[in-house]
């Protein structure tokens, strides 16, 4: 589960510089004319107004005076000749005062509040992104970029990171329903014999798939062909495999690995299925890479040999040669 400090979710830095201090919490003089155009001349309420005006326009969403470092308050409060206690401001903060001014405070910034359009956005933004993406934090990202695109006030990070689970689960459960709806009858017994010992085995099929073959090797030519034939019977579910994206295709593998045959088999089988064929098809795919891999060294040795063998027979012939042109 991804933490607020893996995404861009923006925050609040606790070590801001005097230079970071001037350039982004200074208030413009039309913004210290716009506070005090909306606020009465006390200094509590305008020194929050100016806060929350100040750190909304940072962040892109609204925080309480009691979250903002002490820093920036003495810094706006400096520069706007105001001052006020932190009990002066935790007033600020619960009043409706405070709520009346995060809508004028939009308005100015040409912000939306969060809401039903908003979510909807986010929900399209996760929706896509998590046909290609996995990472949760990939999502949430994409949603936060959206949002500031279409100038929505940002939503607690929670509720992104929810939302973002929720999507992603959708979208996962679709994708394996369409690779279980691509699986015949025939399918479904052959891997489901995946997850069983046999009875003159040690172990599953499962666990032998999942086993590393070890480091390709010329020596090793022979067992790595025996692997691919036995490999190639069980790709099933190619069409569905192929419609999807190659890397949910590795996502769905590298869960896979994860999982024992036990734990297999107690998965609902829609997943189940995916994660063995999605399992199944990268071994295969690795597989012949690696048998490409050794052809391709195989090929580079002979002509290497060749080269070599060439170049000795000049050098054996060369007395031949010069006794034949004399």
């Amino acid at each position: 589960m991804p933490n607020i400090q893996d995404t861009a979710y923006p925050r609040l830095k606790s070590n801001i510089t005097p230079k970071e201090l001037a350039a982004i919490y200074t208030p413009t003089p039309d913004e210290l004319a716009f506070a005090q155009q909306k606020t009465v001349s006390g200094s509590s309420t305008r020194l929050g107004f100016l806060v929350l005006l100040k750190t909304f326009q940072r962040l892109g969403y609204a925080v309480h005076t009691h979250d903002v470092p002490a820093s920036i308050i003495r810094h706006i409060a400096s520069v706007a000749h105001l001052s006020a206690s932190g009990r002066d401001l935790a007033h600020y903060d619960a009043s409706a005062t405070r709520r009346r001014h995060l809508s004028w405070i939009r308005d100015y910034l040409h912000l939306y509040a969060y809401s039903a359009s908003a979510k909807t956005v986010v929900e399209a933004s996760i929706r896509q992104a998590a046909q290609t993406k996995q990472d949760l934090a990939d999502l949430i990202n994409v949603a936060i970029e959206e949002l500031v695109r279409q100038r929505f006030e940002l939503p607690a990070f929670s509720t992104l990171k929810r939302t973002a689970q929720q999507v992603r689960a959708r979208v996962t459960d679709a994708f394996y329903q369409q690779v279980n709806q691509q699986l015949t009858a025939d399918d479904l017994p052959r891997i489901d014999a995946l997850f069983v010992i046999a009875a003159d085995a040690p172990t599953t099929p499962w666990h032998d798939l999942k086993q590393d073959a070890g480091r390709a090797t010329i020596t090793q030519l022979q067992g790595w062909i025996e692997r691919l034939h036995r490999l190639r019977p069980l790709q099933m579910g190619i069409a569905a495999l192929t419609a999807l994206p190659q890397v949910k295709v590795k996502h769905f593998a590298q869960e896979a690995m994860t999982l024992d045959a036990t734990r297999m088999k107690q998965l609902e089988p829609s997943k189940r299925y995916t994660l063995a064929v999605s399992l199944l098809r990268v071994q295969y795919a690795r597989t012949l890479d690696d048998l490409a891999e050794l052809f391709i060294k195989q090929m580079q040795q002979m002509h290497h040999k060749g080269r070599t063998a060439l170049v000795e027979y000049r050098v054996q012939t060369q007395p031949r040669t010069d006794e034949l042109i004399a």
